[in-house]
């Protein structure tokens, strides 16, 4: 793989660069190739990290999903609860894993959920929420991760992630709003399975993509965003 994905990620996120990075929100699909139960291995690094391995052979993108934040946020309660769960010993790990296995190779993207996901969740404060996402931030950041990527379907008001963009920047990485701008972030950009197209920037799917997707289509879909 390229030595330059890291690097060109970096550029492209913090908006000196042109190019293209294409990031399949694919942790499910990953978890078909290396036939792994669909609820457990997300729990277990070693699974977690062999099937993203398995993806990236298998599809050749750019990067992959260390994390999911439906995933994250499972059977979590409180604030707390999402800060400490099993589930995100394991991605942070498997950051730690991958990032020495492919070392500048590929990119490292943890999908976050957004404050108003979590506040949905857990009935936590705006601030609280935001704080969680910093304290998730942080904890993929000194793993290894390239990018964070904030996922919410509105933003929270009176919410904004300036702290935790600075924090990126400062372990040289980034901190992204998924889909579109929100919390003081810049976004990703979505670009589905049906009809992919060459663009400039961070370009994922629009949502984690189901465990059956087929990986023909999935490679064509990195094809066609490289362009």
């Amino acid at each position: 793989m390229p030595a330059s994905r890291r690097a060109t990620a970096r550029s492209v996120a913090g908006g000196q660069g042109a190019g293209t990075v294409a990031i399949p929100l694919a942790l499910h699909v990953s978890a078909r190739i290396a036939e792994r139960d669909a609820e457990d291995f997300v729990y277990d690094p070693t699974q977690l990290a062999n099937a993203l391995r398995d993806l990236a052979d298998a599809v050749d993108p750019d990067g992959v999903p260390v994390c999911d934040p439906q995933v994250l946020l499972d059977g979590c309660q409180t604030a707390g609860d999402v800060a400490g769960s099993e589930q995100l010993k394991a991605a942070v790990e498997v950051t730690r894993r991958l990032r020495a296995t492919f070392g500048e190779g590929i990119v490292l993207a943890a999908v976050l959920p957004g404050p108003a996901a979590i506040a949905d969740r857990v009935g936590a404060t705006g601030a609280a929420a935001a704080e969680t996402v910093l304290v998730l931030g942080k904890e993929f950041l000194a793993a290894g991760a390239d990018l964070l990527i904030v996922e919410d379907d509105e933003e929270l008001p009176g919410t904004a992630l300036t702290t935790l963009a600075n924090i990126a920047r400062f372990h040289q990485a980034a901190a992204l709003s998924h889909g579109a701008v929100r919390y003081g972030l810049p976004a990703t950009v979505s670009v589905g399975l049906e009809a992919p197209a060459s663009v400039p920037g961070v370009v994922v799917t629009p949502g984690a993509l189901a465990r059956d997707t087929d990986i023909a289509v999935l490679r064509d879909w990195v094809a066609a965003v490289r362009g």
